[in-house]
């Protein structure tokens, strides 16, 4: 069995004051999660295996202060949760990048019964709020300095996740209520591993939630977004290692997309 200690450590998490299997709780270490580790697709975009097992990912996040992308932070986070106590599993998901749908299936996702109530959470994902999202019929909202989300129900088994963008509501993916294990996963982690179709193959995507918003970075581009207002600022090979140490936390690293 895993011993997460050292990871608590890392996020920051008061174990004495945040112990009980409450909302409240999940939420906070929501919170602690994405504020502390990136979502990021390095090992991909430098042809390495990517942190499938609990040593290995935590070994990542701790002393490399890296991150990881879905398959990566939703297993370990869901190993993390079912420590604790909770309720927890995997679900897949289908991505939507506004013109068109993703591999069907092929994003990770959780859920979490609480008073038997469930949950949408997510913290490998690049883009969502610092907190579980209700899966509900009424569709309650949640607020981030970033937007507003929330879980719309298509079918008795199937919910979209939306997000407010200029004032509308957009789905960023679709997912199904129905248990999922990891090797269910196997063909969409070969894909965004190895296929040119994949966005993670081809470009650089690296993202971490602040306090005031998010700062994320591409092939080109670091984007800081405070409380809605973004700043660029351009990215080379001379000098994305004083951003990704400065922003991310990440240093003494090469990334062949600079190469």
């Amino acid at each position: 069995m895993t011993d997460f200690n050292v990871l608590e450590k890392y996020l920051g998490i008061d174990t004495h004051t945040y112990h009980d299997n409450l909302l409240e709780t999940l939420n906070y270490y929501i919170e602690r999660y994405v504020l502390n580790v990136p979502f990021e697709n390095i090992n991909v975009q430098n042809g390495q295996p990517i942190a499938l097992d609990n040593p290995s990912m935590i070994e990542k996040i701790v002393n490399e202060h890296r991150g990881g992308y879905c398959y990566e932070q939703n297993r370990l986070f869901c190993a993390f949760l079912t420590s604790k106590g909770y309720n927890v599993y995997m679900v897949s998901a289908t991505i939507y990048n506004g013109s068109g749908w993703a591999m069907e299936g092929s994003h990770m996702a959780l859920i979490v019964t609480l008073n038997q109530k469930k949950y949408l959470v997510d913290v490998g994902y690049a883009d969502i709020p610092k907190a579980a999202m209700p899966i509900t019929n009424d569709e309650e909202i949640v607020y981030d300095v970033n937007s507003e989300f929330k879980v719309s129900k298509v079918s008795d088994h199937t919910f979209e996740m939306k997000k407010k963008v200029d004032h509308k509501w957009q789905t960023q993916y679709q997912f199904e209520d129905e248990p999922k294990v990891l090797a269910d996963f196997e063909q969409g982690i070969a894909f965004n591993q190895n296929n040119e179709a994949s966005i993670f193959v081809q470009q650089l995507l690296i993202s971490k939630a602040t306090t005031f918003g998010r700062v994320t970075m591409s092939n080109n581009h670091l984007t800081i977004t405070d409380h809605g207002q973004k700043e660029k600022k351009n990215i080379t090979s001379g000098n994305y290692k004083y951003f990704l140490y400065r922003y991310f936390g990440i240093k003494d690293i090469n990334i062949k997309t600079f190469d």
